[in-house]
């Protein structure tokens, strides 16, 4: 354990200065700006939202696997429960889980309402879905802020917003003048039909991807190029547009939903910031068509699913869906233009165009293709990954503790397990591990797809001691990458703990991570018995956001972390 008494000489020197008032932490913590659903450390039920009739006598109850951006239209499907008299239970995940709940046979599920028809074509392999119909449409644009569009020359003083190509973002990015957030592509829909669109429009053309074209050099260098000015990564598109909202002059450009860039710019602007401008990249965008499907598992609630269905597609919820910034018109054109409150939504001045010609949506590639695509996105396309796994070993974690972390890493950092979930390591990856107790273990680094001996680490490690989760984040501190290399990567630290920390260290960290001026989240999975407020705090502080592995299989919450870097 070189690295503790250093640490521990520095942090003492460090809470010196605290306690002489020297520095003010409270003044420079940052609000992660997480909505009601992801500010909960019990992320089980933060993602679950149940809606009932108003007359609270429902006919039946439909359990929902839904993307995390319907979260947004809540007043729409408020309406349909009413009108349909049935209750509905949303379950927000990602694009990928529901695939995934699909080929596995619907699960427990009895629809599904992924942001693209492309999840239900890649994961019903059983012919269990029926009858999915598009809800509403919203396209995948950049949001950038303002003044930023301006200085690229991309909008005027107005918001009104030139035409910009695929190639001139990739330009922009290239020499530097753009960098931007966006969800994992083999995560969340919207980073997925972004990174189509941008391979579609990079190759020109009117036709699907081919398999053929993920193999040209030329094309898979200028994609690369452009997903190098990722700066930040996510796994949800939902708390992506919550993270910019917190901060928008760290976080002011970002892929996602043309939705949701007008919700950010709702409460942007409601604060005084500058609004995000759409973008539609005038050689190629994606639109999520938004449907809704029945999962026909034999439970026999099709008419219930056909009468809240029904309700979803009457003017009133329609109207609603408007209101909160999705289209529902032919070819994506405003269905109620002449609303007041949809004119509030899809405001010119945002660079928002109502005009559906503005959308030249790409063809979606066949299954097989986009399977291929997400594969090569993985181990080739996007930005390396460098992670800082701070996990726990005291006591308390021996036996099903620690059998649960080392299960949630090997399905995370081995080759064969991470594949299945498209988050297995690529050649350019860094992973480094740091257990900790009551102080911070050496850390063990694996580099690219060579993970073995880690993951043999977090085997063999004993688990004993008390528990300091900040010894182990500082030590955490120490194993970034350099100022030089930190563009290069996708950086995160991920905190593992069953316990209450001692907190001897917690000034001391605060105040490292704010003097390095590194901008890196540090996300965290409680289970047992650790303390959400704790965790809580650290989201607030990095702006990233606390995932629960209290109940269910840690390996699946693992695979969610990684999602997010």
């Amino acid at each position: 354990m070189g690295i503790v008494s250093s640490l521990r000489r520095r942090a003492a020197a460090v809470a010196a200065l605290v306690c002489a008032g020297a520095l003010v932490l409270t003044g420079c913590s940052i609000n992660a700006g997480l909505n009601s659903n992801n500010d909960s450390a019990d992320d089980a039920n933060a993602n679950t939202q149940t809606f009932t009739p108003s007359n609270n006598k429902p006919t039946a109850t439909l359990s929902i696997a839904s993307g995390s951006e319907n979260k947004e239209v809540a007043t729409a499907i408020q309406k349909a429960a009413d009108e349909s008299n049935v209750a509905i239970t949303m379950h927000y995940m990602g694009s990928l889980e529901i695939m995934n709940a699909l080929k596995n046979g619907g699960e427990d599920y009895d629809a599904v309402w992924p942001a693209s028809s492309m999840w239900i074509s890649m994961g019903d392999t059983k012919h269990i879905v029926k009858d999915a119909t598009s809800t509403s449409t919203t396209p995948i644009v950049f949001g950038i802020a303002k003044s930023k569009a301006i200085n690229l020359g991309w909008a005027d003083d107005s918001g009104k917003t030139k035409p910009v190509s695929t190639a001139d973002i990739l330009s922009a990015v290239s020499n530097g003048a753009l960098k931007f957030s966006m969800t994992s592509a083999t995560q969340s829909n919207s980073g997925a039909s972004a990174y189509l669109a941008f391979m579609t429009a990079l190759r020109g053309g009117d036709q699907p991807l081919s398999e053929q074209d993920l193999s040209n050099t030329e094309l898979k260098d200028s994609v690369t190029k452009l997903l190098s000015g990722v700066d930040r990564s996510s796994g949800s598109s939902d708390w992506l547009k919550d993270m910019v909202v917190a901060k928008p002059d760290r976080f002011d450009s970002m892929v996602n939903y043309e939705s949701l860039v007008i919700q950010a710019d709702k409460t942007l602007t409601k604060k005084g910031h500058d609004p995000l401008l759409a973008i539609y990249p005038s050689d190629g965008i994606a639109v999520s068509d938004s449907p809704l499907g029945y999962v026909d598992r034999g439970q026999k609630l099709k008419d219930a699913f056909d009468s809240f269905a029904k309700a979803l597609s009457s003017k009133d919820s329609k109207l609603e869906f408007e209101r909160a910034g999705r289209r529902t018109g032919l070819g994506g054109a405003l269905a109620y233009a002449s609303d007041s409150q949809v004119q509030q939504s899809f405001r010119a001045e945002w660079g928002i165009n109502t005009d559906a010609s503005a959308l030249k949506t790409i063809p979606l590639p066949a299954a097989s293709v986009i399977n291929s695509a997400l594969n090569v996105y993985q181990t080739v396309l996007r930005k390396p990954s460098w992670t800082v796994w701070v996990v726990d070993y005291s006591g308390s974690m021996s036996g099903e503790g620690k059998d649960g972390v080392v299960k949630g890493l090997n399905a995370a950092l081995d080759q064969n397990k991470a594949k299945a979930a498209y988050i297995e390591p690529a050649d350019g990856d860094v992973n480094i591990l740091i257990p900790f107790e009551s102080e911070a273990h050496d850390p063990v680094k694996a580099t690219g797809t060579n993970t073995g001996k880690l993951l043999n680490d977090a085997q063999v490690t004993e688990a004993s001691g008390g528990t300091d989760i900040y010894a182990g984040l500082e030590a955490a501190l120490q194993q970034l990458p350099s100022e030089s290399e930190a563009s290069k990567y996708t950086t995160a630290i991920v905190l593992m703990t069953d316990g209450r920390s001692m907190t001897d260290n917690q000034k001391a960290f605060e105040s490292a991570y704010q003097s390095s001026g590194r901008d890196v989240p540090v996300f965290s999975i409680m289970f047992g018995d650790a303390d959400s407020s704790q965790l809580k705090s650290l989201a607030k502080l990095s702006n990233a956001k606390v995932f629960d592995g209290r109940s269910g299989d840690l390996a699946s919450v693992f695979r969610q972390v990684k999602g997010f870097n």
